[in-house]
């Protein structure tokens, strides 16, 4: 039995769907979006199910993820209902429900909320991390008031609970997609087949490139090196390369020994890569230059910020190991690179970050039920 909401469009609109309830249905985003396929009907039916009021279905569908918020149906949409904004807040939506806590759902709603839990947990972090570095000064004072077990033990569970909420999310979506998916659809690919669609998606964000393909588009006649794909691309590339080089760095050796080490020339080239694709990304929603611009939540500056000032004090510590500089500066450097760096891991499940997981298995979905 299909349960209708009619109160569900304000809750919406917390989430940052503004005027969504004035489309009249006349299907021109669906029109315009070059990413709209027979199977694949957004954003148009998505704004019905919003005004309806099924959550169920909202959940249950693949197409927020497939939306890469390009902005040409709000730009052209004749009742300007803001059907981009609209997807972008459904995903946000999305993340809240599929995450069980109820963290993610107070802080997308409250940008007070968002900023007191995000300072909380960079002071957390900061006391946690002094118990990585005991030879620390600070660490002395720390540890003489709060015991060094307790805090390190406590910083172990609540990453193990975060990890343990990343998975019942991706869980939580994969049922949700199976329940919904269509019985009478077919296909012919494989389950291997369509994962190596998802990694060729991911590795070039070819369906994203498709975005800048019309005739009016704000970006189609721009150089490729500042259109949006590729903005999108240098910063996911450039983290999960700054990812794996800390990764390899922690595995392998003490990270300051030399800046010639393979990791650490994987982290250069990554950290370039995420400051260039964070610098234009605020760039273009400092200057707003496209209604997918215009309008950017806390959530959103927070997290481009964080990314762009993880980049630029990696390089500062870089140069550090380069010319030996050993002092407070450089600890204190130190110090908020790697808080910013383990908190954007940390709110992973809780942030917009997630949708680096959702769409992988939205994409991988969609791949799978094509026949």
């Amino acid at each position: 039995m299909t349960k209708i909401d009619p109160h569900f469009a304000d809750e919406l609109k917390k989430y940052g769907a503004k005027d969504f309830d004035a489309c009249f249905n006349c299907g021109n985003c669906t029109a315009i979006c070059t990413l709209t396929e027979k199977s694949t009907n957004f954003p148009r039916m998505m704004l019905r199910l919003g005004m309806l009021g099924l959550k169920k279905d909202i959940l249950a569908s693949r197409e927020p993820w497939l939306c890469y918020a390009c902005g040409d149906c709000s730009e052209t949409c004749p009742r300007q209902a803001g059907p981009g904004q609209y997807m972008a807040a459904i995903r946000r939506y999305a993340i809240s429900a599929y995450e069980p806590t109820g963290l993610t759902k107070l802080m997308f709603k409250s940008n007070p909320i968002f900023v007191f839990v995000t300072l909380l947990i960079a002071v957390f972090l900061g006391f946690f991390l002094f118990t990585l570095k005991p030879e620390y000064e600070v660490s002395r004072w720390i540890f003489a008031y709060l015991p060094y077990a307790v805090i390190h033990n406590m910083g172990l569970v609540i990453f193990g609970f975060t990890g343990l909420s990343m998975i019942w999310g991706a869980l939580s979506m994969i049922l949700n997609l199976n329940r919904n998916k269509d019985k009478k659809e077919k296909s012919d690919v494989s389950f291997f087949k369509a994962l190596s669609l998802v990694i060729s998606e991911l590795t070039t964000l070819k369906r994203y490139q498709n975005c800048d393909t019309e005739e009016d588009s704000f970006w189609k006649e721009k150089p490729w090196y500042v259109k949006p794909w590729l903005v999108h691309w240098a910063i996911m590339w450039g983290f999960i390369g700054l990812l794996v080089a800390t990764s390899l760095d922690f595995i392998l050796k003490d990270p300051v020994t030399t800046i010639w080490w393979p990791s650490r020339i994987l982290g250069s080239i990554a950290g370039l890569f995420m400051v260039y694709g964070t610098s234009l990304a605020i760039n273009y929603r400092w200057k707003k230059v496209t209604k997918a611009y215009s309008e950017t939540s806390a959530a959103d500056w927070t997290f481009l910020w964080f990314l762009w000032i993880a980049g630029i004090t990696g390089f500062w510590l870089e140069a550090s190991v380069a010319f030996g500089a050993d002092n407070i500066a450089t600890q204190f450097i130190f110090l908020v690179h790697t808080v910013i760096s383990m908190e954007l891991v940390l709110l992973f499940a809780f942030s917009k970050f997630a949708h680096a997981l959702y769409r992988t298995l939205a994409l991988f979905f969609h791949f799978r039920n094509q026949g």
